[in-house]
């Protein structure tokens, strides 16, 4: 039983290490240099009963220190039962780099309004947001200044999540973490696991080459990383992480349980759509290593394992766990919060495994539609 459990735990610090390492070495040598030039660039926004948070949104796009006339947005309804659109048109009639379309009664989701947006974008160089996210006033600036060079034709960015309103934003935020660490990370690596659709940045003649979301639209979410995968397989070498901090755009957290776990879920079932070997064995080992990591205490207690070798690794997880995000929050500005951690090292591997259990056959509901 304590081999097990050695070579279960060293494994999974391997691989702590080594996302720790690729984090490290992705920003040893960040280019402080500005964009040389000021290409065309559409930024490409579907919304669905967003009222509570376009404002803000097109508050923060429309007062980017970006050429307007070298920026359009365009925002893509997708058939709100809310005055959204509303919201939409009052901005639109005040400014003319701003486009507000709606999808076609038989077009539906999130991907079909994303396709419509890029199919009537004027530019090449596409940026993609999210409805209930805010920017920086440079986030144009630092994206683009990410395509300087022609052989990158995607680019993705960190999100962090405003942990501004309570315990429960703040450890979805250190949660969340982890995720912009492991995509920057197995970036380094050439080995891409996730991006997240609220900031990511492609050329449109990539995303035409790779037939676009061609074969994912029936899959509930992964608009962005079946898309990565399109381009990384076609485009080896092509994807970069933006380094600026100013291109680190915020998002708003789930407000309830409900609302957190049934995005969770819609995001974990599309885990089984996935075509990397690679990226669904290490679905899997996460799995198990949660669920040893929940028995650990148990052997201990049993004493199938001693005591002080459970101690043991239960302290190097943590410690390694706090040496991988510690950097990872210091660069999307995320404060760090003991609390969170802590509580994190508790709950997280019972959420894991319920996640990933639930994707399998829950069916969830998002903007008021079963998924």
């Amino acid at each position: 039983m304590t081999i097990y459990f050695f070579v279960v735990f060293g494994v999974y610090f391997s691989i702590v290490i080594a996302l720790w390492v690729g984090w490290q070495l992705t920003f040893e040598k960040v280019d402080s240099k500005k964009a040389t030039t000021t290409p065309g660039v559409s930024v490409v926004i579907p919304y669905r009963n967003e009222l509570s948070n376009l404002r803000a949104l097109l508050e923060s796009l429309l007062t980017q220190n970006y050429p307007k006339d070298q920026l359009e947005i365009i925002l893509v309804d997708d058939h709100s039962t809310d005055a959204s659109s509303s919201i939409v048109a009052e901005f639109a009639a005040r400014f003319p780099n701003l486009k507000n379309v709606r999808l076609d009664e038989h077009a539906t989701g999130k991907k079909k309004a994303l396709a419509f947006g890029i199919q009537t974008s004027s530019y090449d160089l596409i940026v993609t947001t999210d409805a209930d996210c805010t920017h920086d006033p440079g986030w144009i600036s630092a994206v683009t200044s990410c395509f300087d060079k022609n052989d990158v034709v995607m680019a993705v960015g960190g999100v962090r999540i405003d942990s501004s309103s309570g315990l429960f934003a703040k450890i979805q935020a250190l949660e969340f973490t982890s995720l912009v660490g492991t995509t920057a990370s197995t970036l380094f690596y050439q080995q891409p696991t996730m991006c997240n659709g609220a900031n990511l940045a492609f050329r449109k003649k990539a995303f035409l080459d790779v037939g676009g979301y061609d074969g994912n639209y029936e899959i509930a979410s992964g608009d962005d990383e079946f898309l990565m995968r399109k381009i990384h397989a076609r485009f080896r070498g092509g994807i970069v992480f933006m380094l600026d901090q100013t291109s680190v755009v915020t998002t708003q957290p789930s407000a309830t349980l409900k609302s957190f776990l049934h995005q969770r879920i819609r995001w974990a079932g599309k885990w089984k759509y996935n075509s990397s070997i690679g990226a669904k064995l290490l679905a899997v080992f996460v799995l198990v290593f949660q669920l040893s990591y929940v028995l650990l205490p148990i052997a201990g207690w049993c004493h199938w394992v001693m005591p002080e070798r459970v101690y043991f690794l239960m302290v190097v997880k943590v410690t390694l766990e706090f040496m991988l995000l510690y950097p990872v929050t210091f660069f999307l500005q995320v404060r760090w919060r003991w609390i969170p951690f802590l509580i994190l090292q508790v709950v997280y591997p019972f959420y894991v495994v319920g996640i990933g259990l639930l994707a399998q056959r829950q069916v969830v509901s998002w903007k008021e539609r079963v998924i």
